[in-house]
């Protein structure tokens, strides 16, 4: 893979999957806005990258607020000269039994992950539309797919995410514009149990995935690697699966 040229910029930089995906779009030769709520944090990445001598730089936004979604896109597009690739790494999940669920809950774990894509979307198609050009890779999770016990707010939230995706991706074909999501299963550096999950719970799951472990956020890394390049311009509306199985669609 070769992204040398292409023009990225990352939301959600800060999460697991975000990191591995931004340093891999820059061993790829991308140049990458970094965007995330945490200044300093994100700050502090970007300059690790950069001294490593990768072209990358940051832009703090809340991509609850649309005014500073907007401005990390105008940030992108003046740093860069443009934007060609968007990749939403936004996740914010509320683990609870649905009937002891509040509607407060519901009302952020949608905000943020569904308005939010939508957000980030809206504003960088403002750019790619007027080039003709365009790459938009959103990750969610395969309860997407399949549900999960526990997160019937995350679920409903992240299969909007990828019907919003395939309809998005139909209209933004005339455009040159492709839009795909990217659906994790379980992904740990460590492989430890999540927070939550306790250990007999954890390899209880772990035993429906034919490898028998999470992926590793390079995993991912890569298939959104692969779905930014110029040359995958016939892929589009597609929610691909990085699940070692778990999902088999």
């Amino acid at each position: 893979m070769d992204l040398q040229d292409q023009k990225v910029l990352v939301f959600g930089v800060l999460g697991r999957a975000g990191i591995a995906v931004a340093r891999k779009l820059c061993e790829e030769r991308a140049s990458v806005m970094l965007s995330a709520r945490r200044e300093e944090e994100g700050s502090e990445f970007a300059a690790s990258l950069r001294a490593e001598g990768f072209d990358a730089d940051f832009v703090c936004a809340d991509i609850t607020q649309r005014d500073q979604v907007a401005a990390a896109v105008d940030a992108t597009v003046e740093r860069l000269g443009r934007i060609d690739v968007l990749v939403n790494c936004v996740s914010y999940d509320h683990m609870r039994f649905f009937m002891d669920d509040e509607e407060k809950h519901w009302d952020k774990v949608h905000d943020v992950n569904v308005k939010g894509t939508m957000r980030g979307c809206q504003e960088a198609l403002r750019h790619m539309i007027p080039q003709k050009y365009g790459r938009i890779i959103t990750l969610v999770s395969d309860s997407a797919k399949i549900g999960a016990t526990l997160e019937t707010a995350q679920s409903s939230a992240k299969g909007g995410i990828v019907a919003f995706s395939k309809s998005l991706a139909r209209e933004m074909a005339r455009h040159q514009v492709t839009v795909n999501t990217v659906c994790l299963g379980p992904t740990s550096e460590t492989g430890d149990p999540p927070l939550g999950l306790s250990p007999e719970g954890w390899a209880s799951f772990l035993r429906l995935i034919p490898f028998r472990r999470p992926a590793k956020p390079d995993e991912v890394a890569v298939l959104v690697a692969f779905l930014a390049m110029r040359e995958t311009s016939f892929i589009t509306g597609q929610a691909i699966s990085v699940s070692g199985g778990l999902t088999m669609s």
